[in-house]
């Protein structure tokens, strides 16, 4: 969500400092990410445009799956499984909002 706001967004990760796998998958949407030990940036606002991905955990596909639904065009994110950790319920939530999501049954 930070990639659409104004100005540069400071996320200082000081429990797991291993944790930005989605970094480097945020900028194939086209955002401007870059991770410095524990401290990740977000320039925004950036356009988002359609991407193929991978996510290694939770975090990654939550902000991968935030990012697609931001994102101009059609997105495929493999890694969707993490999502049955603690959001199990978070893509028929969306759909029923009206996000346009379709899911294999091996990444359901």
């Amino acid at each position: 969500m930070l990639t659409q706001a104004a100005g540069t967004s400071h996320v200082y990760e000081a429990v797991y400092p291993q944790r930005d796998t989605h970094v480097v998958p945020l900028r194939a949407f086209g955002a401007d990410v870059t991770a410095d030990g524990q401290d990740i940036r977000i320039h925004g606002p950036a356009r988002l445009r359609a991407a193929d991905v991978q996510a290694a955990d939770i975090r990654a596909v939550t902000a991968l799956l935030i990012a697609a639904l931001v994102a101009d065009g059609t997105s495929t994110i493999g890694g969707m499984y993490h999502l049955a950790r603690g959001y199990g319920r978070l893509l028929p939530n969306l759909a029923a909002l009206g996000a346009d999501i379709t899911t294999t049954a091996a990444e359901a």
